[in-house]
């Protein structure tokens, strides 16, 4: 059994518990992407999947050739207004009520297929898909340790060339560009390069800053190898380290560690931010870590279950989580860094690898 057909059999499943006759899954506005290569394989930007008893993979004539090689269902063509064609597609099949995931699916989407759809009764149902995604197999997790070893691999080729005067959008470019040569699909997300300041600010964009002497610079990057991502955060230091500096990584590599020891199955996601949250907070430093300890990674960069004050979700094997504390000073520097790991039933096996144990001058 392919492994698009076990996850369908799987959604499947779930639509019966809810006393639904079908699934539908539409992809024409770009947010249900991944869904919709997580079930079928299909990597193109216009994909519609009926799941009932029987399964139908509708797109468009861009798509049609592309959508035969690479998913394991019936292929139907649609031209000029999709909508229409699907609905009556869905009553030829003799099913009554619809299931339709409510996280992704658009207000608009919505009530045009209401609108539609007489006779057909459309329900919303959550989150089906990103619940059955956010458990991995052991092929989803060697996805994602490939896609991590070729950031690492990126990140130890950069480190080589990157020196005071280049600017942190040159430092992103040549290491994005240096990606795609090796392999990856893409980037995982816009790679961050921040440096002195600029790294205090968590999720900064890569601009002309030039790098100078002393100062540390940040990279919280990742590559997508098969369509699975990842995502780790190191920072180093440009001819030499502040003492100040240097503290700060300790304690923010020592709640890492202690973020990494409380992953388990069975433990919320709040619980595991808060044993690493504990250690900043009880360092003087509560304020200068303002976001969550780490979320869910896969398909997506960001994505079920997360590590936060805030999380209700509890860990369960074959998660694969990031663990990021970061301690930010405005105006000054920023010290973040964050590992890939995966959820066992007796704690947390290491994807990631790329030294951290002391702050790496450059």
């Amino acid at each position: 059994m392919s492994e698009f057909l076990e996850r369908r059999k799987k959604l499947r499943q779930k639509i019966r518990e809810k006393e639904l006759d079908a699934f539908l899954l539409v992809n024409v506005e770009g947010s249900e992407q991944p869904n919709l290569r997580y079930l079928t394989g299909f990597t193109g930007s216009f994909g519609i999947l009926i799941l009932a008893e029987e399964a139908l993979f509708i797109t468009d004539p861009r798509y049609t050739e592309q959508a035969k090689s690479e998913v394991d269902l019936p292929v139907l063509e649609v031209r000029g207004r999709w909508l229409p064609q699907v609905v009556e597609k869905l009553r030829q099949m003799g099913v009554k009520r619809v299931g339709i995931g409510s996280t992704r699916t658009t207000l608009h989407l919505f009530e045009e297929l209401k609108k539609a759809g007489e006779g057909l009764e459309f329900v919303p149902v959550g989150a089906p898909v990103e619940e059955l995604r956010r458990v991995k197999t052991e092929a989803e997790i060697q996805k994602i340790k490939q896609a991590l070893e070729l950031t690492e691999a990126g990140l130890e080729w950069i480190l080589k060339r990157i020196r005071p005067g280049m600017t942190e959008k040159e430092v992103a470019l040549e290491l994005e560009f240096w990606y795609r040569k090796e392999g990856a699909d893409d980037v995982a997300f816009e790679l961050i390069v921040a440096a002195g300041p600029e790294s205090a600010l968590p999720h900064h964009r890569a601009g002309n800053h030039v790098l100078r002497k002393g100062e540390v610079v940040l990279f919280d990057i990742g590559a997508k190898v098969d369509g699975y991502c990842a995502d780790i955060t190191r920072v180093v230091a440009l001819g030499e380290a502040d003492p100040e500096v240097l503290r700060i990584y300790k304690l923010v590599l020592s709640a890492n560690e202690v973020g990494i020891r409380a992953v388990r199955a069975g433990v919320s996601g709040k619980d595991v931010d808060s044993q690493a949250r504990r250690l900043i907070e009880e360092a003087g430093y509560a304020e200068n870590f303002g976001h969550g300890l780490g979320h869910g990674l896969g398909l997506e960069v960001h994505e079920g279950p997360r590590l936060s004050t805030t999380s209700e979700d509890v860990l369960v094997a074959g998660n694969v989580v990031t663990v990021e504390p970061g301690v930010y000073f405005p105006g000054k520097f920023g010290i973040r860094i964050e590992d890939v790991v995966v959820v066992g039933e007796d704690g947390a096996r290491a994807l990631s690898s790329f030294p951290k144990e002391e702050l790496l001058v450059v």
